[in-house]
């Protein structure tokens, strides 16, 4: 791989603070999956009032406490969020590479990274295909003649 695919920082990349869920703790499931379906993309960042990152919940969260919970699935839509979230996530910072950023992804076998400051406060979504669509692209302009 190149110097300048190499270079490519997850900052470059992520999506933005409005092109993704963020939802507080005290959010119902049924307002969190709303959101997700509103944004097409199966995570949702869970944060408080500071935006700092405290937990990610994700589709596949939603499928393991369907298959899991005895509830009735209308008492688990008003459920908070926080009650069925990843609070052991991981994440990674701005200027981490792209390369290492998907690296992780592909070991951890996850579609969506969050990306926090120094102090976890949200500031993007490392979404893997536009991850991939950026490196392809960046890649196919380094061999071009």
């Amino acid at each position: 791989m190149s110097n300048k695919v190499n270079s490519i920082l997850v900052k470059d990349v992520m999506l933005k603070m409005d092109k993704f869920p963020i939802v507080r703790p005290r959010t119902l499931i049924i307002e969190t999956i709303e959101e997700m379906n509103k944004f097409g993309i199966g995570i949702a960042c869970v944060v408080n009032e500071n935006m700092i990152l405290k937990a990610v919940f994700c589709d596949g969260d939603i499928r393991r406490t369907i298959v899991k919970n005895q509830q009735s699935i209308s008492a688990f839509f008003i459920d908070d969020v926080l009650d069925y979230s990843v609070l052991n996530f991981k994440s990674v910072k701005e200027n981490t590479t792209l390369f290492d950023a998907i690296k992780l992804m592909g070991d951890l076998q996850v579609w969506d990274l969050p990306i926090v400051d120094s102090n976890s406060v949200i500031k993007g979504l490392l979404h893997l295909h536009p991850a991939i669509l950026y490196l392809l692209e960046s890649s196919r302009k380094n061999n071009s003649y």
